[in-house]
């Protein structure tokens, strides 16, 4: 299985689990489901992009083959990034999600729109340099810092424990964020061919 059928499968895998956690989990756990449909989304555009660009339009780049119309977006790669940003985090707000909570097609709504910001965002990455790539990294990481302190105030809103909501974010960290470390630092070492 080639990289590009992983990624395919990976993305499926990921938003069947976020959906069913989306559906069926506490408030805590529907709002760490949010980063499913992003993964999910970002995974599929990645995909795309490579996937039915023909053979023949790949150019190199920083000592990579990408597709060529990753070039030639890549001066206006930031207003995707921008939109991508604000379709993830306008359903993180305190108001927007207690109400999409309370709403089946807000919530549905909620769920595409993410994993939409996560295919704009998989669909872009290629465009981006080495160096652009570190600090998008560096910022995804900030905001979880953001994230972290969301599952507190919807702890405090939704009356969760705070044993419960130590068990959710240890979970962020050891599932989630620890994994997407060690695979950013391999893609890290790799670049600098440390290995």
């Amino acid at each position: 299985m080639d990289k590009l059928d992983l990624a395919k499968y990976l993305a499926i895998i990921f938003a069947g689990i976020s959906g069913i956690i989306y559906v069926i989990g506490d408030p805590l756990d529907k709002l760490l489901s949010y980063q499913g449909p992003v993964f999910s989304g970002a995974l599929l555009g990645w995909y795309v992009i490579n996937k039915y660009t023909p053979k023949d339009k790949f150019v190199e780049f920083e000592d990579s083959l990408v597709p060529v119309t990753s070039i030639l977006i890549r001066s206006k790669s930031w207003i995707g990034f921008a939109i991508s940003a604000f379709l993830i985090a306008f359903w993180l707000t305190p108001f927007i999600f207690k109400i999409a909570q309370e709403f089946p097609e807000l919530y549905f709504a909620a769920f595409i729109s993410d994993f939409i910001g996560g295919f704009i965002a998989g669909y872009l990455i290629p465009s981006l340099k080495f160096m652009e790539k570190v600090i998008i990294y560096s910022l995804g990481f900030a905001a979880d810092i953001f994230y972290v302190m969301l599952l507190y105030i919807y702890s405090v809103i939704y009356n969760i424990s705070q044993n419960s909501l130590l068990d959710h974010v240890l979970g962020f960290v050891y599932i989630v964020k620890f994994s997407e470390g060690i695979l950013f630092a391999v893609y890290i070492i790799k670049k600098v061919n440390a290995i």
